[in-house]
């Protein structure tokens, strides 16, 4: 199987402006956050056209990872293990999301979280995610060293990254945390409003928002 994470080379249109981008704005839920046991349970997207959501371009599913979800975790994601039980494999869902995620850049919040567990689940077929991805509370962290806060103000500011704080920070409807598909809604509206913070701070291009909070 080719590696089709790869569908954008490294420095191809960094000189693109960031309205002018496809991004696939995505999250995921584990069974846990111990990188060397931990196994995908779901998996949510929405594609991005510049600044705006498109609601129709939406991916969902819920894996079967080929063990129960941890009691502890289940009461965070709410997926039990007679949910998941009836769900595919993750090679099962391979096909589908490698055609939804085509030809976006992908975007999410504390992304390598969400980068290292589609590594590991699709290791097996010789996968290899892009280099590039921006990580919304990378992002988040340069916008606030650049802001006219006090230094206590900021660094306050700094230690609240989580989605939930940001979701308030910016004044964004906040409904269900914790499933793969709200959690990339959300991250997609945090990704709309740091654009215009962005673009407000001089960056302009994809290329300068990688260097301001890519991964």
């Amino acid at each position: 199987m080719s590696n089709w994470f790869r569908w954008r080379r490294q420095g191809e249109h960094e000189d693109a402006p960031l309205d002018s981008i496809r991004y696939v704005v995505l999250d995921t839920e584990l069974t846990s956050l111990d990188k060397r046991s931990n196994r995908l349970l779901s998996v949510g997207a929405v594609a991005m056209d510049g600044s705006k959501i498109l609601l129709g371009e939406q991916f969902y599913r819920e894996v079967n990872p080929g063990v129960a979800p941890p009691a502890p975790g289940v009461v965070i994601h709410g997926l039990r293990p007679n949910d998941v039980e009836r769900c595919e494999p993750p090679a099962q869902i391979l096909e589908e999301l490698k055609t939804f995620l085509h030809g976006g850049v992908l975007v999410g919040h504390f992304f390598d979280i969400d980068r290292s567990i589609l590594r590991k689940e699709f290791t097996g077929n010789a996968l290899s995610l892009t280099p590039d991805a921006i990580d919304t509370a990378k992002v988040e962290q340069w916008i606030l060293r650049r802001s006219p806060y006090s230094a206590e103000e900021q660094a306050r500011r700094l230690e609240h990254l989580d989605l939930e704080s940001l979701a308030v920070a910016y004044g964004l409807p906040f409904q269900e945390a914790h499933h793969a598909l709200e959690d990339a809604f959300l991250t997609a509206r945090l990704w709309q409003r740091q654009i215009h913070a962005l673009r407000e701070r001089g960056v302009h291009t994809l290329g300068e928002a990688l260097r301001a909070g890519g991964i």
